[in-house]
């Protein structure tokens, strides 16, 4: 069809958008799969993009096959599922193995039907794409690329061990319609494509973590203090120095490209066969993942001392969200970016946004708002701090929710609660419509951003320089569930991967840990050499833990085929006499001077 060259980008040997394969809390129950009948005339996007013959061309039954079914709603929810089909040739036999699979995963499927040209799909779980309906994409295995599909859904006939994917973001709004890619492939289903995992910022990972591990990699950066947290998509692993971009082989820590120009502490996301990113420089910058070259980049900032851009972007559809940081002591901002070219959408003038990733939902931009930079002392920030709800449209203020210190986590949503910690020690449990506070919990909470999942939320805490640990907290009601002490405080986030709670400790002998999710015990601990301290947050992905410390190494662990499930690989030490020895004065405002130059956990 004429269609696919029309709408297809020119790259197309990467796929890299946002990525999440297991769910927070599952898909809303009552969706149920349902399919709407419509008459009169015909959308031309939904005719163009996934129309199909109205009565299948005959043909002799065909053989059975096995197919892999991708499910990409366009948030960062991705669903894998393996279907049977009985006989390929048969009416609709596709068509059905989607909406088969769709239902087993309680997703729900917005389809239409057209007198003249068949089955239309435009919507998955209610996610409302913007370019109004869903493309189909098959999976060339020569190529090693997702094509779009010459047929329709209704007329598409498969062949054993095919994959193809439903995207809601398989295109831009109008008027453009330009083709866009999902980011997992077969080869590599489950990757972690940014910040806290999906927009909603749950820190859940596609992927299970190991029971036992091994070192797969371990890679010298050479840049010390790497405080993003990295990306990893399509093979590879993408991580922000004070030392420039650098992608990495994900299977091997091999250099594949840096850009030195594109430096910071701000965490890429991967969309679009390119990655987006904060930088020291006050811009934002988006490059292509292939080859590190910049495709756009905006100022944001007029100039920049130490910090910079340190918040990390969110790409939700056509919109690339993301805060900043005014040095000066004065307004910070929250700015909507266009994804195609990078040009001011709006920006909503505010407290400083240091560490916090916006959240987004239902046409609702969430972000932690760190107050105003106070350039006396330096190491402090006045009013106003909070969480801030803006449109997503126009950036109009929804509501703000004022808390007793700095917001530099991201706000993490579960149903309709949001999970916020503050610097103030506490984590508030806020209404996600009208921004009212439901519960407090007093944890020690501080810059590390919560892990939720299952009506359960995992945050980290502790002040430098001194213990540090992690508390599991029902989200309806607040209370501690579990409480884990650990070698020093937690101000990386934590992930939740398949029944494990990964974190990591900034501390001397920085360590990476992993928790039973259910009990807060140990499973298992790496700490990795040169002992250093360690802000960034590890991630997980197809089943291999990836970590950064400022020591300037990225580290690979993966599943080790032997030993005891629960064996702690790195030394576990507690931070001791040494921070006692120095004033705390002098210890608390050494780091601060250096954590301002620094981007969020």
């Amino acid at each position: 069809m004429a269609w696919e060259s029309q709408f297809k980008r020119a790259r197309q040997n990467s796929y890299v958008l946002k990525f999440i394969g297991y769910l927070s809390n599952g898909f809303e129950e009552e969706h149920q799969v349902r399919l709407t009948w419509a008459h009169g005339a015909v959308p031309a996007g939904i005719a163009v993009l996934v129309a199909a013959t109205l009565v299948p061309v005959a043909l002799a039954a065909g053989p059975s096959a096995s197919i892999r079914i991708l499910f990409d709603l366009g948030d960062g929810t991705y669903v894998w599922a393996d279907e049977s089909i009985p006989d390929v040739a048969a009416p609709n036999a596709t068509w059905d193995a989607v909406r088969h699979a769709a239902s087993a995963n309680g997703i729900a499927i917005e389809s239409a039907w057209y007198p003249c040209c068949g089955v239309a799909v435009l919507d998955l779980g209610g996610r409302h794409p913007p370019a109004g309906f869903v493309g189909l994409l098959e999976w060339n295995g020569t190529a090693n690329a997702w094509r779009f599909a010459d047929n329709g859904i209704s007329s598409l006939v498969v062949q054993d061990q095919a994959a193809i994917a439903l995207s809601n973001a398989a295109f831009a709004g109008a008027p453009s319609y330009i083709g866009k890619f999902p980011v997992p492939t077969p080869a590599h289903p489950r990757p972690s494509s940014e910040f806290r995992g999906d927009l909603s910022n749950t820190g859940v990972a596609g992927s299970p973590a190991p029971d036992r591990i091994r070192l797969l990699w371990d890679r010298d950066t050479g840049s010390p203090e790497i405080g993003s947290t990295p990306a990893v998509a399509d093979g590879l692993l993408f991580v922000s120095t004070m030392k420039g971009m650098r992608a990495l082989d994900a299977d091997t820590g091999e250099v594949r490209w840096t850009n030195a120009r594109v430096r910071g502490f701000s965490s890429p996301a991967i969309s679009n066969d390119s990655a987006y990113v904060g930088t020291a420089n006050g811009t934002v910058v988006r490059l292509g993942v292939m080859d590190g070259v910049v495709e756009w980049e905006t100022r944001l900032l007029a100039s920049t001392s130490f910090t910079g851009i340190s918040s990390s972007p969110k790409v939700a559809f056509d919109s690339v969200f993301i805060g900043t940081f005014n040095e000066t002591g004065g307004p910070g901002e929250v700015v909507s970016l266009w994804e195609g070219n990078g040009s001011v959408r709006w920006r909503h003038p505010t407290g400083s946004v240091h560490f916090s990733s916006p959240a987004f939902r239902d046409g609702t931009v969430y972000v932690g708002i760190m107050g105003r930079y106070n350039t006396t002392t330096q190491i402090s920030f006045d009013p106003p701090f909070g969480v801030l709800a803006l449109n997503a449209d126009t950036g109009e203020q929804r509501w703000f929710t004022p808390t007793g210190g700095s917001v530099a986590a991201s706000p993490a949503l579960l149903g309709e609660t949001i999970v916020a910690p503050s610097k103030d020690g506490t984590v508030y449990g806020l209404n996600r419509t009208s921004g009212r506070v439901e519960w407090t919990a007093p944890v020690d909470a501080g810059v590390s951003s919560a892990a939720v999942f299952d009506r359960t939320a995992f945050v980290g805490g502790g002040s430098f320089g001194a213990s540090g640990r992690v508390v599991a907290l029902d989200v309806a009601t607040g209370s501690i569930k579990w409480s884990f002490p650990a070698n020093g405080p937690v101000q990386s986030s934590v992930t939740y991967a398949g029944g494990k709670v990964l974190f990591a400790t900034n501390t001397v002998h920085g360590t990476i840990y992993a928790l039973n999710a259910a009990t807060g015990t140990l499973a298992w601990s790496y700490e990795p050499l040169p002992s250093q301290y360690i802000l960034g947050s590890p991630v997980v992905a197809d089943g291999v833990v990836y970590a950064p410390s400022d020591n300037g190494h990225v580290v690979a662990l993966a599943d080790s085929p032997s030993g005891p499930p629960s064996i702690p690989l790195g030394v576990v030490l507690t931070i001791g006499g040494l921070v006692a020895a120095v004033a705390a004065a002098a210890v608390v405002a050494w780091f601060l001077v250096l954590r301002r130059r620094r981007g969020g956990p």
